[in-house]
């Protein structure tokens, strides 16, 4: 069955008012809250194609397997529709810190600290966004390889906008790393950021070929 969950926020709206809120003249929702959201719906139609392919599968082991990726997909789902209201909910608590007074010393100090802690959190959520992103990736390519041959180009479309989820996480990484001081922490993130970028480039290249090649032996058919 499918997850409980609290109907507030971003993700609690109509997909209409959703779309209406990402086009309003402010900064958030922006574009961390739709990498979110690409990574959600490849782990949403990763989900679809193992329960479809599973309704039509006899064997007992191929069926266990898929039921267990479904489940694994519904996970990703939900910790990557958090991240839509977490990546603005950052976004707006780094905004609040650089508001804080800085009239006097100690002011600019608690103000420079508390801008510090929000770059973190605003690194640390789409960092996470892309991680999870990755994984619903991994997920889409396998119900592409293991999938129902009616179902292959909804895991194709699931593993290409999973592929946003990554991009879109490690680009937001990116642009908030630039104000961050701790040199140290700023390479290891953008260490990490490549690697999976990387890894994901490739999950992608791989399931373009694999799924263009099954469609066109089909069309040849």
């Amino acid at each position: 069955g499918l997850p409980e969950r609290k109907m507030s926020g971003l993700v609690g709206l109509k997909v209409s008012e959703f779309i209406d809120e990402v086009s309003r003249d402010t900064p958030a929702p922006g574009g961390g809250s739709i990498a979110a959201l690409a990574g959600s719906l490849a782990a949403a139609l990763a989900s679809m194609v193992a329960n479809i392919t599973q309704h039509k599968t006899n064997d007992a082991e191929r069926s266990k397997l898929l039921l267990e990726t479904a489940e694994k997909a519904q996970e990703v789902k939900e910790k990557l529709l958090s991240g839509i209201d977490a990546d603005t909910d950052a976004f707006n608590a780094y905004l609040e810190a650089m508001r804080l007074p800085s009239g006097t010393p100690e002011q600019q100090q608690h103000r420079a600290a508390k801008m510090q802690e929000g770059l973190r959190i605003a690194v640390d959520v789409p960092y996470q966004t892309a991680v999870a992103g990755f994984e619903a990736m991994r997920l889409a390519r396998s119900m592409a390889e293991l999938g129902l041959a009616a179902s292959l180009t909804d895991a194709a479309v699931g593993c290409e906008i999973g592929f946003v989820g990554v991009r879109g996480g490690v680009w937001n990484v990116l642009t908030n790393l630039s104000d961050v001081t701790d040199r140290q922490y700023v390479e290891d993130m953008q260490n990490r950021c490549a690697e999976l970028l990387a890894k994901a480039r490739e999950v992608s290249r791989q399931t373009s070929e694999l799924v263009d090649a099954k469609l066109a032996e089909r069309i040849k058919a």
